[in-house]
């Protein structure tokens, strides 16, 4: 079918209509004319993928990676980077829009010099076959796994830290792995794996051995590894969260933080806190917080850390945000930072921060629609949107990083 591709779509897609309904193309860009070939329906929205350009946008360009089209990883590889930030703000303009609220003009969209070869982290599908097992990735809203060559999204010791333990899986014979979890250290050489194995359990220690020999400029570590930055030091294991993104991330944290704006004497709740790297961030400037996290392992690693840093103006408060919350005080925390999951707030939490009247709220979210549902309720419930910027986290993908600042009070 031929179709006129119209605005970026949340999820990578771009909206097209084909007899008065909505398709969702992806591989398109604004503005093009596309011949589009269906994918099946669901919920109702027909999805397609464009599979020859007859107008191509002046921001199309070649796409680098072998595997652009096959994977569900990048979605926008075929864009010029500015014009992903573009569709990245009309996206979020978009979600807000439809919640009835409006980005604040002055919004900025920060994004990479280099917006290559900047994640620390990936996780990798096994793939056994005839000529032994390979790595891979899902296929585009797919379950079926196809093995990869290349991916420049990554940090490149994670590539070649990836297909040393190929090789050295292959070598041994070694059966029954299903994923394999790798982190690299930002600021030093290390490379924290982890396998997931379906059956007995494998020879870990002949494995990673064969492997250390094929990197030998390679630190592999498998239980945790050291991680910092702005001169603060953190643990971190292969189940605990990190943002992928390392440069990125301080660019977020310094956004957030710049909003939060804590003086010394104040207290501050940190929710899903993770091991604590906006907390001792925060806690480093003087103020008092308290960090709010679910996982155990990650509330271990968060003490750890303020010890190390020898801050002890950082407790850690464990369980789900919406119970820990019942154990704050009203009008104990001047200001709230959080950073929850792609979910967002479970409305509890909404009713728990409302009550706690705190005079600042940080929220920073890597879903706009859930997002903007929340913002809905804060709003309503006496707070005030004052801030917003975008940052990019995830170049290449329509994935997208939003920090907005509320604030308590009437509207001014």
């Amino acid at each position: 079918m031929r179709l006129l591709a119209g605005p970026p779509a949340h999820g990578g897609s771009v909206v097209a209509r084909a007899e008065g309904k909505v398709v969702l193309v992806h591989y398109a860009l604004p503005g093009e004319e596309v011949e589009a070939e269906s994918r099946g329906r669901r919920g109702g929205v027909e999805f397609a993928n464009a599979v020859e350009v007859f107008t191509p946008a002046a921001g199309r360009v070649l796409p680098p990676c072998p595997h652009f089209g096959i994977c569900g990883g990048c979605q926008w590889q075929h864009a010029a980077y500015a014009l992903q930030l573009e569709m990245k703000r009309r996206v979020v303009e978009d979600a807000w829009q439809r919640a009835n609220l409006r980005l604040p003009p002055d919004t900025p969209v920060l994004g990479m010099e280099n917006p290559w070869r900047y994640r620390i982290r990936g996780e990798f599908e096994a793939l056994p076959g005839p000529g032994g097992v390979r790595f891979g990735f899902h296929r585009l809203r797919s379950h079926s796994v196809f093995p990869i060559t290349t991916c420049p999204i990554h940090h490149e010791r994670i590539e070649r830290g990836l297909f040393a333990f190929q090789q050295a899986v292959n070598e041994l014979s070694v059966a029954g792995i299903k994923h394999l979890h790798l982190t690299a250290q930002p600021d030093g050489p290390g490379l924290l794996w982890q396998l997931r194995v379906d059956g007995p359990p494998i020879d870990t220690g002949s494995l990673a051995r064969r492997v250390a020999e094929l990197l030998p400029d390679v630190l592999l570590l498998d239980d945790s590894m050291d991680f910092g930055f702005w001169g603060l030091q953190f643990r971190l294991r292969s189940d605990t969260f990190v943002q992928a993104n390392h440069g990125q991330m301080q660019v977020l944290y310094r956004t957030a933080l710049d909003m939060l704006a804590a003086k010394a004497s104040d207290a501050v709740l940190d929710l899903y806190a993770g091991i604590g790297t906006i907390s001792l961030a925060v806690a480093r400037d003087g103020a008092s917080v308290t960090a709010v996290e679910e996982n155990p392992q990650a509330v271990n690693l968060g003490r750890l850390a303020a010890r190390i840093n020898a801050l002890e103006n950082v407790r850690f408060l464990p369980g789900k945000v919406e119970n820990a919350l019942r154990k704050v005080r009203t009008e104990e925390h001047a200001a709230v930072v959080m950073d929850p999951p792609r979910a967002g707030l479970d409305g509890v939490a909404i009713a728990e921060l409302l009550r706690l009247q705190s005079n600042r709220i940080v929220y920073v979210s890597c879903e706009p629609p859930t997002q903007v549902r929340d913002l809905s309720l804060l709003v309503r419930g006496g707070y005030r949107i004052r801030r917003a910027a975008i940052v990019d986290m995830f170049p290449q993908t329509y994935h997208i990083e939003t920090v907005v600042l509320l604030e308590r009070g009437s509207a001014g």
